[in-house]
């Protein structure tokens, strides 16, 4: 299908007058969609044209970042975004998407450094709060990811992914119904990520409130499951073992 889409892009045109180069936007599409398909050599190539082909576009070069991060070239989307940053040192974007890699490579304390680099020029930016609080919490440095937490859900008091976060800290930091209070307010919620709903189940089952942990989980987890994950949740200042 991808291979089908870049040609008939590529051709786009070529009945009324001369055929046209793709541009970015195009190539990103095609690329996404490759992506999509489980075609990841003509997703690379296609991001890796799209970056080429508009080298001053920052949302361009994150969106390739982005994509090439996915199909598991962090290296090349970190050298990407380095290049870049060398003409626009104190890019938000840029700096916002190296330092999220940064995160999904395990290094967080360069990490920390990036996002504190854009919190620095925009002060209440929501991505670089929020990745810079699960770089913390990585480290078990959790109270101040919680505070980071805090001050994003300030910001956007009705985000549920900003809210799972912060109940997934504090169920890391021993703090169960404390993560329970964070997440209530989203159970009869329906536009809410699914693995929401799973983590205040396995929170509620570690609470001792099994029966209505296995209403909100509808199946999702059987009861041998569910016990499993609600003894690794009661262990403080663990990795998580629910869904991330």
């Amino acid at each position: 299908m991808a291979a089908w889409l870049c040609l008939a892009l590529a051709s786009c045109g070529a009945a009324g007058g001369p055929q046209t180069e793709l541009n970015a936007e195009s190539r990103l599409r095609v690329g996404e969609a490759a992506e999509r398909s489980g075609d990841k050599d003509t997703a690379i190539a296609m991001y890796s044209a799209a970056a080429e082909s508009a080298p001053e576009d920052a949302s361009v070069q994150v969106r390739v970042a982005n994509g090439l991060a996915r199909s598991g070239r962090w290296s090349q989307a970190r050298d990407l975004l380095q290049a870049r940053l060398k003409s626009r040192p104190r890019d938000p974007d840029l700096l916002r998407a190296l330092a999220s890699i940064h995160v999904m490579v395990g290094q967080t304390r360069v990490a920390i450094a990036r996002f504190d680099e854009v919190l620095a020029i925009l002060p209440l930016d929501i991505g670089a709060l929020t990745g810079k609080a699960v770089a913390l919490d990585i480290q078990s440095r959790h109270a101040e990811a919680q505070a980071l937490y805090r001050r994003a859900l300030a910001i956007a008091p009705d985000d549920p992914v900003i809210s799972n976060n912060l109940a997934l800290s504090l169920m890391m930091d021993g703090q169960l119904n404390a993560a329970q209070v964070v997440l209530a307010p989203f159970v009869d919620a329906d536009d809410v990520p699914e693995r929401l709903k799973i983590n205040l189940g396995i929170i509620l089952a570690a609470n001792g409130n099994m029966e209505m942990a296995r209403a909100l989980l509808n199946g999702h987890l059987g009861d041998a499951e569910l016990l499993a994950l609600t003894r690794a949740a009661s262990r403080p200042r663990k990795a998580p073992a629910i869904v991330p």
